[in-house]
C-alpha cells in the first residue's frame, strides 16, 4: 500500500470511513447547540451571536468544557454548575438529534460515495475514495441536504417554542435550493417527469430546475393542511431539494405522526419533528425508497 498515492492509503485505512461519520456527527451535534441558543433567544430578541453561552437563570457564562455537546449536559447532570438551577433536558436531545441526522448522511453520502443518491448511484469510485479524490459535488450534496435538515429542525422548534416563524424565512433557502438544483443537477431532486415524457430540450439542468419548482409546489400544496408553521414551511423546502415523489411521502408519513400524537400524548407541535427525521431516513436511502414498487414509484410520472 506504501507505493499507492495519500488518498488511496487513507481510503484503504479500516477507519477512514468511521472517522469521517464521527467528525460529521461532531459538527451536527455543535451546530444542534447553536440551534439551541437560536430556540432560546431569538423569542427573547436577544442576539445569538453578541454574548457566548450562559445560564438563563444565574447569568454565569458556562465554561467551554461544559459546553460540549451531549457530554457537557451529562458532566453537569442536568443542572448549572453555579446556581444550581436543572437544565431542561431538550438541550442534549437537540444536540444528539442533529448529531444523528448529520452522521447518518455522512453514512451514506460520504462513507457510502453517495451510492443512493439519484445523481450518484451509476457512478464510480464508491465509498469514502470519490470524497478523498476531491469530488466537490458529493461534498456540496452532504452538506446542503444536511443544511436543509438542520433548518427545518429549526423551524420546528421555534414554532414548537411558541415564536411565530413567517412565511420571509422560507424564502432565501427556497431561492438557494433551487438555484442550486438548477446549476448542480447530481445535488437536485430527480426528474419531476418519466423520460418520455420530459421535453429533450431542457437539459440535465432545466430538467433538474423543472423538478426542484415541481417539489416547491407540490411541498407548498401538502403544507397547507397542517397548522404547524415548521411543517407548512418544511415541506416546501424539502420538495425543492427532493423532489415531489419525497415530499408527498414525507407529507404523508408526518401527517400520520400528527394524527397519532394525541394518543400518545405528544403535542402535535413536538409531533411535526417527524418531518426531518423522515427526511434524513429518505436521503440516507433515495434510490432505494424510489425503485420500491407502489402508487408512488411505478405508474405515477417520474416512477
Amino acid at each position: 500500500m506504501s507505493g499507492l498515492p495519500f488518498p488511496e492509503q487513507i481510503a484503504g485505512w479500516p477507519w477512514a470511513e468511521a472517522a469521517v461519520i464521527l467528525c460529521a456527527a461532531a459538527w451536527g451535534g455543535i451546530l444542534g447547540s447553536f440551534i439551541n441558543v437560536v430556540v432560546h433567544r431569538v423569542p427573547r430578541g436577544e442576539s445569538v451571536v453578541a454574548a457566548g453561552s450562559r445560564c438563563p437563570a444565574c447569568g454565569t457564562p458556562i465554561r467551554p468544557s461544559d459546553n460540549i455537546p451531549v457530554i457537557g449536559w451529562l458532566r453537569l447532570r442536568g443542572r448549572c454548575r453555579c446556581c444550581g438551577i436543572a437544565i431542561s433536558p431538550q438541550y442534549p436531545l437537540v444536540e444528539a438529534g442533529c448529531g444523528l441526522a448529520v452522521a447518518a448522511l455522512a453514512a451514506s453520502e460520504l462513507a457510502g460515495g453517495g451510492r443512493w443518491l439519484p445523481g450518484f448511484s451509476d457512478s464510480f469510485p464508491t465509498g469514502i475514495d470519490r470524497l478523498l479524490r476531491g469530488d466537490w459535488r458529493l461534498l456540496l450534496a452532504f452538506a446542503f441536504h444536511a443544511a436543509a435538515v438542520l433548518m427545518v429542525i429549526s423551524w420546528c422548534l421555534l414554532d414548537r417554542s411558541g415564536w411565530p416563524v413567517g412565511g420571509g424565512d422560507l424564502l432565501i433557502p427556497l431561492a438557494v435550493a433551487v438555484s442550486l438544483a438548477a446549476a448542480v443537477p447530481e445535488v437536485g431532486p430527480p426528474a419531476a417527469l418519466a423520460r418520455p415524457l420530459t421535453p429533450t430540450d431542457l437539459g440535465t439542468h432545466g430538467g433538474s430546475l423543472l423538478a426542484a419548482v415541481a417539489g416547491t409546489a407540490l411541498g407548498w400544496i401538502w403544507g397547507r393542511c397542517f397548522s404547524a408553521t415548521g411543517i407548512r414551511l418544511g415541506l416546501p423546502l424539502l420538495g425543492s431539494v427532493l423532489g415531489w415523489q419525497a415530499v408527498t411521502v414525507l407529507a404523508i408519513v408526518t401527517a400520520v405522526a400528527v394524527w397519532t400524537g394525541p394518543a400518545l400524548r405528544v403535542k402535535p407541535r413536538s409531533m411535526q419533528l417527524v418531518l426531518p427525521a423522515a427526511a434524513t431516513l429518505w436521503i440516507c436511502f433515495w434510490t432505494a425508497w424510489l425503485a420500491i414498487p407502489g402508487p408512488l414509484t411505478t405508474w405515477l410520472p417520474g416512477g
